[in-house]
């Protein structure tokens, strides 16, 4: 018997030896130096029916030979055609690509490389978006870079023995209807902007009340959120040693002091309202030698009741905090190896299953949506490991089982510090996956790499998707209220005569701004709701008399319940008061794909519309053929002008 048990206990051992495999694990220094070691491990689990990059994936970008890109990137549609672009700042560059993988533009950074993402806001208020990047060159220089959607450049300045390592926030500080820029500088004694919290406009002037002195290093990028209801935005900011509240105008409200030898992680707190009764509350982490995960209250600074949780290992992982069903809940990672990645509820007890104990620490922003269509959230994070030049994306269920089913991703290079970016890239409504990930050889070869996966569902499930939770990198997780509104049709008009009775109505859909998406329209005829419902712009009524008068309201019907009703129209039915109405005005094949065919009488204008009601296609000769292969799939509007009046026809294009 107790021969059976030792060969029992050797062929165990040689099973736990045999998982022990060859792989590289990320760390980060004191100095915010990424270094490498190579370890022996066990590996997560392989996925089943891995999901492999998309077309145009991945991409390779140059690196800083020491510093590389931490907290991921920003995926914002820039140029509003309803697909998100993403934003790459890297080293001294910034990159904006499409969902194809095209590199749309590209400028430098002035200042040096940029650690951290870049924030997105429309700053001025004028309906296009402009694009926030700081920079660092050790402890010797730093830069604001401000870009417009295309590329231009609205700012670069550069900040003398002032380096910008974090992301900077987008905010209305003073009310004044337009963003501020809010950052944290470490400047040295000679620097030209000193060191702590700037509040720049877009024409580099300082507001009023600004800098906020701090009197040694800032450790994070400021939160800010309304945690008083007077409409004014308070800030959360740290250096490693105090935790700092401070108010839109510049003036300290409180500070707290480090103790027990722990340190403010250059990482940034989430303010939250847990139980929705207006005590804000702000959750985050610190390292040193008590590293521990807290959430404090917001007004005072004080520790909430079960809180600090003292961690084993170091920490620099940016907090996650969602809502799940009723409850909010709390994600945080640490670095080392055991109990790595946590998940808490408000009063700091630890969730069934947690936390999970791995091989390796989780370091970047924590992701989460709907990733499988199962009417339940998981979790997406980094890991600190690579194998084969390949890193990983774990998933997990919200009860902590590794998701299999696809995951984890094998991105080149090292995930670490960053995450998974999630967002739609390729305008097709669904959620695409967009990973940051780099080689750290210390050399100049050492490669940034941008892989985007395809998760096939719907951009609705998204939950927290970006470093903060937002691309202005505010930080204030809150539910806002939802003002539906959605807008009328326009041009309603009316056409009669002919050898019958019948009223020929032909309008333009609503202007864009609704909050839902449009479904179609009801007509109301004196008062009376017709029972027909359309899909296209127009209705022949023939339940009308000649010389008689008819009003008529067309409601334009939205899928969040709205509807919007336009002004009546009175119509007197004459005979042959306008030509006729060509019927046989035609566009073919529907769907279509890269080929529309048109046939009308008289054609003389053919123009396309997307489902926004934007022009995207005019074409005013050769109308009989026209190439469509540069539109994606989706619901179009064809409008067909002739001698003899106008007509929209709905149109699906399928690649």
């Amino acid at each position: 018997m107790k021969k059976t048990l030792l060969l029992l206990a050797l062929f165990s051992l040689s099973l736990g030896l045999a998982a022990q495999q060859p792989a590289t694990r990320a760390f980060i220094d004191e100095d915010g130096i990424i270094k490498t070691e190579s370890v022996l491990t066990q590996l997560p689990p392989t996925s089943r029916d891995a999901l492999t990059p998309m077309p145009g994936f991945p991409l390779s970008f140059s690196s800083n030979t020491t510093y590389k890109p931490m907290r991921g990137l920003a995926l914002a549609d820039l140029n509003n055609d309803g697909a998100d672009e993403i934003i790459l700042c890297h080293n001294e560059e910034i990159n904006v690509i499409d969902g194809q993988g095209n590199v749309l533009w590209t400028q430098t950074l002035v200042g040096g490389m940029a650690q951290y993402p870049a924030a997105v806001g429309d700053i001025n208020k004028d309906g296009i978006l402009e694009i926030v990047s700081l920079t660092a060159y050790g402890n010797a220089r730093g830069g604001i870079n401000v870009f417009d959607a295309s590329g231009n450049v609205l700012m670069a300045t550069v900040t003398n023995n002032n380096p910008l390592i974090c992301a900077p926030v987008l905010a209305d500080l003073n009310n004044d209807s337009e963003l501020e820029i809010i950052f944290c500088g470490r400047g040295k004694a000679s620097a030209n902007i000193s060191a702590g919290i700037h509040a720049w406009n877009l024409q580099g002037e300082e507001i009023e009340g600004f800098p906020f002195e701090l009197p040694s290093t800032p450790a994070f990028t400021p939160t800010l959120a309304d945690i008083d209801g007077d409409g004014f935005l308070e800030m959360f900011v740290s250096t490693t040693s105090a935790l700092y509240c401070v108010s839109h105008t510049g003036e300290e409200m409180y500070r707290v002091d480090s103790e027990e030898a722990y340190k403010y992680s250059y990482q940034s707190p989430l303010v939250v309202d847990f139980e929705g009764d207006g005590n804000w509350s702000f959750v985050g982490a610190c390292h040193g030698d008590n590293p521990n995960h807290y959430v404090r209250d917001a007004r005072t600074g004080e520790y909430r009741s079960g809180w600090p949780k003292p961690v084993s290992y170091w920490t620099y992982s940016a907090p996650t905090v969602v809502k799940n069903g009723n409850q909010y809940t709390i994600f945080m990672g640490v670095s080392g190896e055991g109990n790595v990645f946590y998940k808490y509820d408000m009063n700091g007890n630890v969730a069934p299953g947690f936390p999970l104990n791995l091989t390796s620490g989780i370091e970047g922003f924590i992701s989460v949506a709907d990733i499988d269509g199962d009417g339940e959230n998981e979790i997406i994070t980094d890991f600190n490991l690579m194998d084969s030049e390949q890193g990983y994306i774990r998933a997990w269920e919200m009860n902590g089982t590794e998701v299999t089913e696809g995951f984890p991703l094998r991105p080149q290079g090292l995930s670490f510090m960053n995450g998974a970016n999630l967002g739609d890239i390729n305008g097709d409504g669904m959620l695409e996956i967009v990973t940051l990930t780099y080689v750290q050889n210390f050399s100049p070869d050492d490669p940034v790499y941008v892989t985007a996966y395809a998760l096939n569902q719907p951009v609705g499930n998204l939950v927290f998707g970006t470093y903060k939770g937002s691309n202005d990198r505010m930080g204030w997780i809150r539910e806002e209220e939802v003002v539906v509104s959605c807008n009328p049709v326009r041009d309603l008009k009316a056409e009669t005569g002919g050898d019958v009775s019948q009223v020929y109505l032909h309008w333009t859909e609503p202007e864009p701004g609704s909050t839902g998406n449009l479904l179609g329209y009801l007509i109301q005829k004196n008062g009376e709701l017709l029972q027909e419902f359309l899909e296209m712009p127009e209705y022949v009524d023939n339940e009308v008399e000649f010389f008689q008068t008819y009003e008529y309201v067309v409601i334009a019907v939205f899928d969040d319940n709205c509807g919007s009703a336009c002004a009546p129209l009175s119509v007197e039915v004459i005979p042959d008061a306008v030509p006729q109405y060509s019927k046989k005005d035609k566009i073919y094949p529907n769907p279509a794909k890269n080929t529309l065919h048109v046939e009308g009488a008289g054609l003389t204008q053919v123009e396309v519309f997307n489902i926004m009601g934007q022009s995207v296609l005019s074409i005013n000769e050769n109308l009989e053929t026209i190439d469509i292969s540069h539109l994606q799939s989706g619901v179009y509007f064809v409008r067909l002008k002739t001698n003899n009046g106008e007509k929209t026809l709905k149109l699906v294009i399928e690649k």
